[in-house]
């Protein structure tokens, strides 16, 4: 049998777990963390304060780690497992910019905040994950040295789940 450099042999491939139409993936991190099952990840099997922020059809959000974010940050990842904006159907592109317009609407009015900053780079978990990330209105960092500034962004985890209602409270009435 020939494998091809692309495609690994049906023994070496990710088992799909978890029930349609999600077809989750056995060594996706988020996948896992999605099923309710440990990752050996310390910042994913670590509960996220405040739970799911948002919780749709085919998006889920909720509260970043609160050792690598400031309160507020948010995480939309994707419940189906797919890379990136090229793979979502339509269905899941319809949801997503509405999802987007009223989460970002209420991040900015729960953190006071006039800028929220993306994130998606899938490298570690290549599984659609974005980050909103409120730009707070300190400092002179910009931009991606904003993002990446040392000692990082961090938060308590009870700042960080009262942002969580907050901001789910905000998205709900809007």
């Amino acid at each position: 049998m020939s494998v091809s450099s692309e495609e690994k042999p049906s023994s070496e491939r990710p088992v799909e777990i978890g029930p349609a139409p999600y077809y989750h993936q056995s060594d996706c991190n988020i996948c896992r963390k999605q099923d309710g099952l440990k990752t050996g990840s310390v910042l994913l099997d670590s509960g996220r304060p405040g739970g799911y922020i948002v919780e749709g059809e085919h998006f889920l959000a909720e509260h970043a780690p609160v050792q690598e974010s400031s309160a507020g940050t948010v995480i939309v990842e994707a419940r189906r497992h797919l890379l990136d904006f090229g793979e979502m159907t339509p269905a899941e592109l319809s949801e997503l910019g509405p999802t987007l317009h009223r989460l970002i609407r209420a991040i900015k009015a729960a953190t006071g905040v006039q800028r929220v900053y993306y994130l998606a780079v899938m490298e570690r978990a290549p599984h659609f994950h974005l980050w909103l990330v409120p730009k707070k209105n300190e400092g002179e960092l910009l931009g991606a040295a904003y993002l990446a500034q040392q000692p990082p962004l961090s938060t308590s985890y009870g700042e960080a789940e009262a942002m969580s209602r907050k901001i789910r409270e905000l998205f709900e009435q809007s």
